[in-house]
């Protein structure tokens, strides 16, 4: 099996975000002696191409820059110079997004590449689509200034390329920041805190609208009577992808048999991006590939030790190192899962309890509970 990354390994391009922290420190005037300090990073190494470091280093760096930053928009900024930072296949890719659906499938498909401290789960309601957010490599321990900084991205690559501003709902996973302007700034005013996982909505609606590029393309096609096979797209919409947990391409294929469609290269970017994933050393981190594995199955420690190809203390010690256990890793998924559960009509309390290997149901909402604060009829809904 294909290697996951772990606390050590090198597996982080330095010009995501080291490059952008750096440059942020000069602008400020501030110490950039002391942000690297500690990290075993050095200016020299951020401006060598394919420089990696591991998420240890950047857990350093980050103490580092949190610790000299002044005010509470560090990560706000660094998710606005996201997108005009990068110029590798994800950006590429979702510059040429027909429309935000396909914007966020590929950010949502291929964000290893630029955002590798992420993992993404995806849910498609009777009227929304819904992501739920998980951190990788260990960054849980920075997690609110991820999940900023991921957010923000997101909510400046709408705006920059569907030319208007983020249109959704987010709930956050910890409590309201005491100043929450720069909330209200980039992510709207429908947002709620203390959630479970940190979720985004979209109205369905909302996913069709076309984005800059789209609009241009359809300027060209109407000039030129070009077809450009947006029906076949559309149609694509009413697919529940997210419940297999599988990403279906297949609606890429219309465009592989029209080489004069404009929009044709949207699909040479997704080829670009998927040979550009495919060549990583690494492309999900240990705790992303355990979340997986038990996405599917409720294993013990010995039994995803065996599946790793590691000892059950290696693993553990492992996980140690990112400040985890094995058992937050079960409980995490256990409720992913059942939170997915509870948005069928037809599943009740004892078929999520045998699904997820409670003995039975009141052992089920007690968990639940635990995990929550709520009994599980609480968020029946929540994904709904």
């Amino acid at each position: 099996m294909r290697a996951l990354a772990t606390w050590q390994d090198k597996c982080i391009d330095s010009q995501l975000l080291v490059a952008s922290l750096v440059g942020l420190f000069k602008q400020r005037e501030l110490d950039c002696d002391k942000l690297l300090r500690g990290t075993g990073i050095f200016a020299t190494d951020i401006r060598k191409p394919d420089h990696l470091i591991s998420p240890k280093q950047l857990a350093r760096l980050l103490d580092n820059a949190l610790a000299q930053w002044p005010s509470s928009d560090l990560s706000f900024l660094l998710g606005q110079l996201w997108l005009p930072s990068q110029s590798g296949a994800l950006t590429a890719g979702m510059f040429c997004a027909r429309d935000l659906k396909a914007l966020i499938y590929f950010w949502h498909k291929y964000h290893w590449l630029t955002q590798p401290w992420l993992q993404t789960w995806r849910w498609q309601g009777e009227h929304e689509w819904h992501f739920l957010l998980s951190l990788d490599l260990g960054m849980h321990r920075h997690r609110q200034f991820f999940i900023e900084l991921s957010l923000s991205s997101l909510a400046a690559c709408c705006k920059q390329l569907l030319g208007q501003a983020w249109r959704g709902s987010i709930s956050f996973p910890y409590p309201a920041p005491d100043n929450l302007a720069h909330y209200y700034k980039y992510f709207g005013t429908d947002l709620s805190f203390d959630a479970p996982l940190c979720r985004i909505s979209m109205a369905k609606t909302l996913l069709c609208q076309p984005s800059l590029f789209a609009r241009q393309s359809l300027l060209y096609s109407q000039f030129y009577d070009v077809d450009i096979g947006g029906s076949q797209y559309r149609g694509d919409i009413q697919k529940p992808a997210a419940q297999s947990f599988t990403h279906n391409e297949s609606c890429l294929d219309h465009d592989i048999q029209q080489p004069h469609s404009p929009l044709r290269s949207q699909l040479n970017m997704a080829k670009s991006a998927r040979q550009a994933l495919f060549a990583q050393a690494f492309r999900l981190g240990l705790t992303a590939g355990i979340r997986l594995k038990l996405m599917r199955k409720t294993l013990s420690l010995p039994e995803m030790a065996q599946l790793l190809e590691v000892s059950p203390a290696t693993l553990k010690r492992r996980l140690g190192e990112m400040g985890l256990s094995y058992g937050q890793l079960v409980d995490e998924t256990r409720l992913i899962r059942a939170l997915y559960f509870l948005a069928e009509p037809e599943q009740d309390a004892n078929s999520i309890a045998t699904s997820l290997s409670f003995s039975d149901a009141s052992n089920f909402r007690r968990s639940f509970k635990r995990w929550t604060g709520q009994l599980p009829t609480y968020f029946r809904y929540w994904l709904a």
